[in-house]
């Protein structure tokens, strides 16, 4: 990427629904992409505002649009990881952020015309900048765990500052017992252990 687009993040609304349905129906996001019904609900929900509970996740999900010049091109997901959480592993937990907070992140780039054009790496730098600038101050801390034969992912989070940490494995989709990684970020006022 010769030049470094002006990216706006915006919570998804309504507005998104068909260009965010129209990219889980996409190939290279049904290959690692939660795109089941839960899913689906869990984000017209948000979209709505959340006035009525969530089965996916029980709601835990906030969900992002990134725009370059008007044109929405990738979806985020975020939520907080809290140290209360029952189930949260040990690496997990003992990479959680010491002063502030934590918040686990998805992302996918949905809009084909934006596909290769180097732009992963920099819109993760760019949103784990929005998030600690706009959002939350005290967000200092960020994970995002691909799944291990990912490997594509794995190396553009890593080029955007994320550090492997540990691999677990969990459920996911129709699949059982998949490897994932966890990879950790921690902003400059976070030092990694």
């Amino acid at each position: 990427m010769l030049n470094k687009p002006n990216i706006k993040f915006i919570r998804a609304t309504l507005e998104h629904r068909n260009n965010i349905f129209g990219w889980l129906e996409e190939p290279h996001v049904k290959e690692f992409w939660d795109v089941s019904q839960g899913f689906r609900d869990d984000v017209l929900i948000f979209m709505n505002g959340r006035n009525v509970p969530s089965a996916y996740f029980e709601g835990i999900f906030e969900y992002w649009i990134g725009v370059i010049d008007e044109d929405p091109y990738c979806l985020m997901m975020t939520s907080e990881v809290e140290s209360s959480q029952v189930d949260l592993l040990g690496d997990w937990r003992d990479n959680l952020s010491k002063s502030g907070k934590t918040y686990s992140i998805d992302f996918m780039i949905g809009n084909k015309k934006y596909l290769g054009k180097g732009l992963a790496v920099f819109t993760l730098e760019s949103f784990t900048k929005f998030i600690n600038e706009s959002v939350d101050s005290t967000i200092d801390t960020f994970f995002i765990d691909p799944e291990e034969s990912n490997l594509r992912a794995k190396h553009v989070y890593q080029k955007a500052g994320f550090k492997c940490i540990s691999e677990f494995k969990r459920d996911f989709n129709d699949r059982n017992n998949v490897t994932h990684s966890l990879m950790v970020k921690k902003s400059c006022t976070q030092k990694m252990i």
